[in-house]
């Protein structure tokens, strides 16, 4: 699942690390959850969508406002995978991404991870053979590998004091099983705007008995340097997010979520079954064939 909004060179270098994929041909799809982007983004996804043996679908929706848990919930309710992997298309996956979420996953569990954050000058090195040949992965900033290494430490520790709410959940990188994106309605749509929405996820998810475990040890995403979203704030201080997310009833099924996306999908396709428009469109082959379904999306 690859959110993305206006940014088409970085989504472009996203999707060509998907397709770099080493370890898991056959076992995975790609949904990229467009946030009503108007520049080249859809011919991006086409094309990428026209050259791989994979499936890939899109969806989109007319862009009011900063609206990621909107994104994930049509990419979600678009997947047919029974296990999700959540990044952003500003991010690279280094080459046995997809293949260490497939064998690290649990039942009961949902996974945590986080993303190097490479600099201005070091983004625009980053091209599509230093993708395929994962030389990207030497170029994050010493401070980060330590940053990085000191989360994963504490992540292990978390999950064997079994602190709640720890290690948090990070967007960049967070996988989690369908069935228990389902129970909890998916993520909650009232959160417009930069940040929290990963935090509500995983405090509903907590309370139906999903616990978080750190992927940190075993993979992490690379962040491409961009300008900060004009809704950013740090920790969300002070952010109409936060304050809803400290004052929601904090139960586990929110009220705006998954099942309206997947219900108005449905509608939209049952509608114009050929070329749905209003809501959530389509783009791309729809690989694997059935009575092979991908693991994960």
């Amino acid at each position: 699942m690859v959110s993305t909004y206006q940014r088409p060179q970085h989504l472009s270098r996203c999707l060509t690390s998907i397709a770099a994929q080493r370890g898991a041909d056959g076992r995975f799809e790609v949904v990229v959850c467009d946030d009503g982007s108007t520049d080249s983004t859809h011919d991006t996804v086409q094309a990428f969508a026209d050259g791989v043996p994979f499936r890939v679908a899109m969806t989109t929706h007319p862009h009011d406002g900063f609206r990621l848990s909107r994104c994930r919930n049509e990419g979600a309710a678009a997947a047919r995978a029974p296990y999700l992997l959540f990044t952003d298309g500003d991010c690279l996956l280094p080459p046995d991404h997809i293949a260490t979420h497939l064998r690290r996953r649990r039942p009961g569990r949902v996974m945590a991870g986080d993303c190097y954050r490479l600099d201005q000058t070091t983004t625009q090195w980053v091209g599509e053979e230093s993708i395929y040949s994962g030389a990207f992965q030497g170029w994050a900033p010493e401070s980060e590998k330590k940053r990085i290494r000191l989360k994963a430490r504490r992540g292990r520790v978390y999950s064997w004091l079994r602190v709640p709410m720890r290690p948090r959940l990070t967007g960049s990188n967070i996988a989690v099983w369908a069935e228990d994106l389902e129970r909890i309605n998916g993520f909650d749509e009232q959160f417009v705007g930069w940040g929290w929405e990963d935090r509500d996820l995983q405090r509903r998810l907590s309370l139906i008995g999903v616990r978080s475990m750190s992927i940190l040890p075993w993979t992490q995403a690379y962040h491409l340097w961009h300008e900060p979203a004009p809704s950013f704030s740090p920790d969300g201080v002070g952010t109409n997010n936060r304050l809803y997310y400290e004052q929601s009833p904090g139960k586990a099924r929110c009220d705006h979520g998954l099942a309206e996306r997947r219900r108005l999908m449905n509608q939209a396709a049952a509608a114009s079954p050929a070329a749905p428009s209003a809501a959530p469109s389509a783009a791309g082959p729809p690989t694997p064939a059935p009575g092979q379904p991908a693991d994960a999306a």
